[in-house]
C-alpha cells in the first residue's frame, strides 16, 4: 500500500536544501577571505620595497646576506630580517660648547656638519647608536682643533678652521661607514667675563694711543716753538753781527781817510773831545779863594752824573 506525501513536506525540504546551500557557500566564502588575508599577510612579510634614498640590510637567521639596492625584494617570513638604512645627506649640530684656545682662553663655539652614509653595513651593524657616536666624535674633534688655534684665528680665520676640521673628521670615515660633506663653524665667542675684559683692554689701549698721540703733538709743537725761537735768535744775532761788522768797516774806512789827512784828523779829534766834554764834564772857573761858579756845558744836565 503506497503512502502519499503530504503537500506541505515538499516546500519544507526545499527550504532546508536552500539553507544548507547557503551555509556551504558562506563557509567557502569565509575560507576564501581567511586564505586571502593569510596570503596578504604572508605576501606583505615576504615582499618589501627599498626606496631610492635607502638601502636594505638582508639578514637570514641573524647573519648578513647582502645590501639590497632600491626596488622590490623578497624575503622568507619569520626567517629573514631586513634593516632599512637611509643614505641621503644628514644634518648635525654641536651647540655652544666650551673649548680652550692655544693661548689659554675659553671660548663658546658652535658647529654645523653634514654627512652621508656610504657603507650601510658598517654604519648599522658595526656601530651602536651611530648618530650619537658621530655627534660625540665631532664634538671631541671640535675641542681638539680649537685647542690648536688662538682666539684671533678662531674669530678671523674661519675658512681655514673649517678645512682643518673637515680633514680631521674624514680620518675616521671608514670606521663609521660615513662620508662628511660639509663642516661650518657657526659661532666662536669668548664668555661674557672675557668679553668684558677684552673691551676694557681695548679701551685702555685706545686711551694709551690717544695719550701717545697727544704727547707726540705736544713734542711737535714744542719743537716747532723751539725752532722758531732759535731762528729768531739766530736772526737777531746775525743782525747784531752785521751791524757790528758795518760799524767796524765804517771805522776802518774813517781811520783810513783820517790817516791820509792829518790836519782833518786833528780837527776831528778836537771835535770828539769837545763833544765828550760837553756830554760828560763840567768846567769850574776860580779866581782865588771862595766860591767858584760852575759852568754847565751839557745841554741836558740830567743826562749824566758828575764823577
Amino acid at each position: 500500500m503506497t503512502t502519499a506525501t503530504p503537500p506541505a513536506a515538499a516546500p519544507r525540504r526545499s527550504f532546508v536544501s536552500t539553507i544548507n546551500l547557503l551555509f556551504r557557500l558562506a563557509v567557502v566564502f569565509l575560507a576564501a577571505v581567511v586564505l586571502l588575508a593569510v596570503l596578504l599577510v604572508v605576501g606583505q612579510s615576504a615582499i618589501y620595497k627599498v626606496h631610492e634614498y635607502e638601502r636594505g640590510l638582508h639578514l637570514r637567521g641573524g647573519r648578513f646576506l647582502a645590501v639590497n639596492e632600491p626596488g622590490w625584494h623578497v624575503r622568507i617570513p619569520l626567517v629573514d630580517t631586513v634593516i632599512i638604512v637611509e643614505v641621503r645627506e644628514r644634518l648635525g649640530y654641536v651647540e655652544r660648547i666650551n673649548a680652550v684656545t692655544a693661548d689659554n682662553l675659553s671660548m663658546v663655539v658652535s658647529l654645523q656638519y653634514t654627512y652621508r652614509v656610504t657603507d650601510p653595513r658598517t654604519y648599522a651593524l658595526n656601530v651602536a647608536d651611530p648618530e650619537r657616536i658621530l655627534f660625540e666624535f665631532v664634538q671631541g674633534k671640535l675641542r681638539d682643533v680649537t685647542n690648536t688655534r688662538t682666539m684671533a684665528d678662531m674669530m678671523g680665520a674661519r675658512a681655514d678652521f673649517n678645512e682643518t676640521m673637515l680633514a680631521e673628521l674624514r680620518a675616521k670615515e671608514q670606521q663609521y661607514g660615513v662620508r662628511f660633506i660639509t663642516v661650518q663653524i657657526q659661532s666662536a665667542e669668548p664668555p661674557a667675563n672675557v668679553v668684558q675684559a677684552i673691551e676694557d683692554r681695548m679701551v685702555a689701549v685706545q686711551r694709551q694711543e690717544q695719550a701717545e698721540a697727544e704727547a707726540a703733538r705736544q713734542r711737535t709743537l714744542a719743537d716747532a716753538e723751539f725752532y722758531a725761537a732759535q731762528k729768531q735768535a739766530d736772526a737777531e744775532a746775525y743782525q747784531i753781527q752785521q751791524r757790528a761788522q758795518a760799524q767796524r768797516e765804517s771805522v776802518r774806512l774813517l781811520l783810513g781817510e783820517l790817516s791820509r789827512h792829518p790836519e782833518i784828523a786833528a780837527q776831528y779829534l778836537e771835535y770828539l773831545t769837545a763833544q765828550e766834554l760837553k756830554n760828560n764834564s763840567k768846567w769850574i772857573i776860580s779866581a782865588g779863594s771862595g766860591a767858584a761858579p760852575v759852568i754847565e756845558l751839557r745841554e741836558n744836565p740830567g743826562e749824566a752824573n758828575v764823577p
